[in-house]
């Protein structure tokens, strides 16, 4: 129920309250318009709307969050649900405006009832029929001062937050910078030569094609392209090659025909997917199949290129996009993994030193 606040400098401080009364001018009868007028003259600022919209409009404007007042006196009873309606009208009053802990008001305060509103957010209730006028105003000051410092907490909160993720965005790109540079570094030490772009690979795409001609153009366009191209006619010679060239070169994005002899496209996706997981893949096809289509999407193929293929360029051009792509995502994944293995040594170093007794 209501309590008196304790410091008589913040009693005297102007607040102000949004009541809301369904019901308009009927609702400002009676006890609550005689309870409106006693804040008043004690120099509380009042604000009538007739539901929680009309709350949600006034209550921002105001620069310090005023206390919010909810008329629940149209639930008579503590009944399951009385209790239930008033519990929601308390939450989403609380969600709409922000910061806020909602003043239940209510004429007979059931036990049962001020214990669903105080455990579904609401700062206090007040009993119309029972609360003086400045045990009613301090209650309104208190709520106001002490969603004030929510407010400002939560404010402060945010600003730490961005803080933090700034700091470790900064962190994180400091990292990368010094991973760079320990593997333009390790390649100095290797070849004797300083790698000449940020990368130190290009990106790589495992081309699997029975036509040796499409296969050898392909081949041909994406390596103008910038990507380093593997080419194969058959899933047996891709799949004896692929662990092989994960380690060394590294692979990217593949590119599979779904129509291949031996083992077909789509199992020869299967594999490389098992050799390395993640690894986008495309399927070229010159048939349109409901069926391989769901089997390639089960399998984790991300597009089809259809043959033959009309805008060659095109697809070479968007195939380059993609192993980029793909490749910069690999190199970011790499990153997060050696900064948090470096930052676990780290923290292992300092679990390891002596604790003061």
């Amino acid at each position: 129920m209501a309590r008196a606040a304790g410091n008589s400098t913040e009693s005297q401080a102007p607040v102000a309250a949004i009541v809301i009364a369904p019901g308009g001018g009927d609702a400002l009868r009676g006890t609550l318009s005689a309870f409106l007028s006693r804040l008043e003259s004690v120099g509380v600022a009042v604000e009538v709307v007739e539901d929680l919209a009309g709350a949600a409009e006034v209550f921002p404007q105001q620069e310090v969050p005023p206390a919010v007042l909810i008329d629940l006196r149209w639930l008579p009873g503590a009944e399951v649900e009385d209790l239930r309606k008033a519990s929601e009208l308390i939450k989403r009053t609380a969600s709409v405006c922000a910061h806020s802990l909602p003043i239940a008001l209510t004429n007979e305060a059931d036990r049962r009832m001020i214990l669903a509103c105080i455990r579904a957010g609401a700062g206090d209730v007040i009993d119309l029929a029972l609360e003086g006028t400045a045990t009613a105003r301090a209650v309104v000051q208190r709520i106001t001062a002490r969603q004030r410092e929510r407010k400002a907490d939560r404010e402060t909160l945010a600003k730490q937050r961005h803080m933090i993720e700034d700091m470790l965005k900064d962190l994180i790109r400091t990292e990368r910078r010094t991973i760079d540079a320990e593997e333009a570094l390790a390649a100095v030490r290797t070849t004797g030569e300083l790698p000449s772009g940020s990368e130190i690979r290009p990106p790589a795409v495992l081309l699997v094609e029975h036509e040796r001609a499409v296969a050898d153009e392909l081949a041909d366009l994406l390596e103008e392209a910038g990507v380093a191209t593997f080419a194969y006619v058959t899933g047996e010679e891709a799949l004896r090659e692929v662990r092989t060239l994960a380690e060394t070169t590294g692979l990217d994005l593949a590119l599979v025909a779904a129509q291949l002899p031996g083992i077909d496209g789509l199992e020869t996706v299967k594999r490389l997917r098992a050799s390395i997981p993640g690894l986008p893949a495309f399927l070229m096809t010159a048939v349109q199949d409901a069926e391989l289509a769901t089997r390639a999407a089960d399998l984790g193929v991300v597009g089809f290129v259809q043959k033959p293929l009309h805008d060659v360029d095109e697809v070479v051009r968007r195939l380059a996009q993609l192993a980029m792509e793909s490749l910069q995502r690999t190199r970011e994944h790499g990153y997060l993994m050696r900064i948090k293995e470096r930052h676990e040594r780290v923290l292992e170093r300092y679990r390891a030193l002596p604790r003061e007794p």
